[in-house]
């Protein structure tokens, strides 16, 4: 039977081969001073004016135990003066400054534990905006590569701990400050105690960032198995997925594939700590040896007259001091050097170039132009798309047929912009898309997409308007868009109307639980409430009933009079009224033509399933 983590030791040496092959990469993250200046950057940001008050209270606060402990060591060597000649004024003066010097420390640490909560949670939404403004401007085609979801699961790693970075920098500078001060207030007692005590801590403060680099590696190799780990959490944790993970038992396997892919990347780690157990041990022994040892040195210096009393008690606290701010300040600088491993991919993501845009305004229906456009996804040889070409007047529907993968909705992603064309050119307007202003072209465009969204924290009149929240939010036009998408009374049928929340989830009090073909009627309301002039149909009424499908595709078609649609459908009910219909297998127009034109044909595909269809309903 294998012994535990055999099948890490043996993948070691493997990783110890992939990671010299990184390490000798330009593009391997490395700890930097940039990437320090950019995280204190985000830092001062983020805080404001308020950093001028940490930096003086870390100042304040790293000096204050060193003078705390000469101050109390001469009260104690003033209390056995007194005993002696009963001059008890340089222990009232040193008890004075004391007390103010306390006192001072407790008005400062009282408004610092005030405004670290509040800078905290400042420092973590400025960073959270920063990054969700910049991910929603990056091209699709980017978010989609598998390498770009590591990246930002690192990304996400990162930002979220910029907060806790920024807290370890001040707490390194504020333990090299401490340092400095308890050495000196040490060397003015004794040399050789100040030798000692340091020499002895170096063992134990090497080993710290040596175990630091390897956690560092370790977080960056094993991103993938933490992704699956945080997926599966949030599948098993999302109430949309509840039933189907219920009634196929699935919960207890899922929990194991998680803590699988957790231990997995926890595995590693454990080596290595394993690995550093008894150099560890060790080099903790030597600090304690070395401490005991100078306190006998300053016992017998006293016994012998060459120290005052009070001394020992000085040089008891600066030592429990000296090496604490050895410990604290390698701590924290492992601390950093771990959180900063992912510095570079936050970087490169925010330097990541927005998707790409023209001058020209698109203010009106735009004529949209396929032309000889071939496409294949990124790191694929397989064209989903091959030598397409149509045109979209203002005023056409256009309805596009297809087997599953045959490239339908591939089509509307070139059409919106999210990826760019492999061969060929889309013209809009009679210009090419690179050309065009794309916020203002997407402006005409209303879509309601197979994965549509379903907003379970806002509002039923949310829910609507988020179709285009430019807009005022118009009680009448969303119960247009409502009556549009056969909704009309489904605000009567709550207490607040148009205010309820959607989702049990974010209210207590909510009774709404909506079927899934009820929520594909609301995103089709939010698609209608935006009043496009060029309308983007992907399986709209999948999960509609045919009774209610065709009571909505006569409120678009209503709608859309003068206007553009295009429909992706496989129910040959909706598509049938369009004005154009083209079908395409294997990324290519095989038919086109209308309805009555399609159906004509004798060995046409589009009639075959057409009446495949038909013959269903039958």
């Amino acid at each position: 039977m294998a012994k535990p983590f055999q099948k890490v030791k043996l993948r070691h040496a493997e990783s110890v081969q992939r990671r010299s092959a990184e390490r000798k990469n330009p593009n391997y993250p490395r700890i930097s001073l940039k990437s320090l200046f950019y995280v204190t950057g985000i830092y001062r940001k983020a805080v404001g004016a308020r950093t001028i008050f940490f930096i003086v209270y870390r100042i304040y606060n790293s000096v204050l135990p060193s003078i705390t402990a000469i101050l109390a060591g001469s009260a104690v060597t003033a209390i056995a003066n007194a005993v002696v000649t009963r001059d008890f004024v340089p222990f009232f003066i040193l008890a004075a400054v004391l007390l103010g010097v306390q006192l001072l420390d407790v008005i400062l640490g009282t408004i610092n534990g005030f405004l670290s909560l509040r800078t905290y949670q400042d420092v973590y939404i400025y960073v959270s905006k920063m990054v969700t403004t910049k991910y929603i401007q990056i091209p699709l085609r980017v978010r989609e590569s598998r390498e770009f979801a590591d990246k930002f699961n690192r990304v996400k790693d990162f930002a979220y701990s910029i907060p806790s970075i920024s807290t370890s920098v001040i707490n390194v500078a504020s333990a090299i400050i401490s340092l400095i001060s308890v050495i000196i207030a040490t060397l003015t007692v004794s040399p050789i105690v100040t030798i000692v005590v340091v020499v002895s801590a170096i063992p134990s403060s090497i080993l710290t960032l040596q175990l630091s680099a390897k956690r560092r590696r370790n977080w960056r190799e094993f991103t993938r198995d933490r992704r699956i780990a945080w997926n599966i959490e949030s599948k098993i944790t999302n109430s949309n997925n509840a039933l189907e993970i219920e009634m196929n038992g699935l919960g207890d396997y899922l929990v194991k594939r998680m803590i699988k892919a957790n231990r997995h990347s926890q595995e590693q780690d454990i080596i290595d700590e394993r690995r550093f157990l008894w150099p560890r041990f060790g080099s903790n022994i030597l600090e304690t040896i070395a401490s005991f040892g100078v306190l006998i040195f300053v016992a017998v210096q006293i016994i012998n007259e060459k120290l005052a009393i009070g001394q020992f008690f000085t040089v008891r606290t600066l030592l429990n001091q000296l090496n604490g701010n050895i410990s604290s300040l390698f701590n924290n600088i492992a601390s950093v050097n771990e959180n900063l491993v992912n510095a570079t991919d936050f970087m490169e993501f925010m330097n990541t170039p927005a998707k790409p845009s023209g001058d020209l305004k698109i203010s009106d229906i735009p004529t949209i132009e396929f032309k000889n456009v071939s496409f294949s996804y990124p790191n694929s040889n397989v064209k989903a798309l091959d030598n397409i070409n149509f045109t979209l007047n203002p005023g056409d529907s256009l309805a596009i047929v297809g087997e599953n993968g045959a490239g339908k909705t591939t089509i509307i992603k070139l059409l919106i912009g999210a990826y760019e064309p492999t061969e060929g050119v889309i013209l809009v307007n009679g210009e090419p898309f690179s050309k065009i202003d794309r916020e203002s072209y997407l402006a005409q465009l209303g879509a309601l997409f197979q994965d549509y969204s379903r907003y379970e924290f806002a509002t039923l009149g949310e829910n609507v308007w988020f179709g285009d929240t430019s807009k005022n939010y118009s009680r009448k036009a969303i119960e247009l868009a409502l009556e549009q998408a056969d909704l009309a009374n489904l605000s009567a049928t709550y207490d607040k109307g148009l205010n309820q929340i959607m989702s049990k989830d974010f209210d207590e009090t909510s009774t709404t639980d909506l079927s899934g073909g009820q929520w594909q009627r609301l995103a089709i309301a939010r698609a209608l409430f935006r009043s496009p002039n060029v309308l983007l149909l992907d399986e709209p009424t999948s999960a509609i009933d045919a009774k209610s499908e065709y009571q909505i595709f006569h409120n678009i078609i209503e709608a859309q009079k003068g206007k553009s649609t295009i429909i992706i459908s496989h129910r040959f009910s909706t598509v049938r009224k369009a004005s154009q219909i083209i079908v395409l297998k294997e990324g290519k127009i095989i038919e086109s033509g209308t309805h009555d034109e399609l159906v004509s044909k004798r060995r046409g595909v589009y009639k075959t399933l057409f009446e495949m269809q038909a013959e269903g309903y039958n």
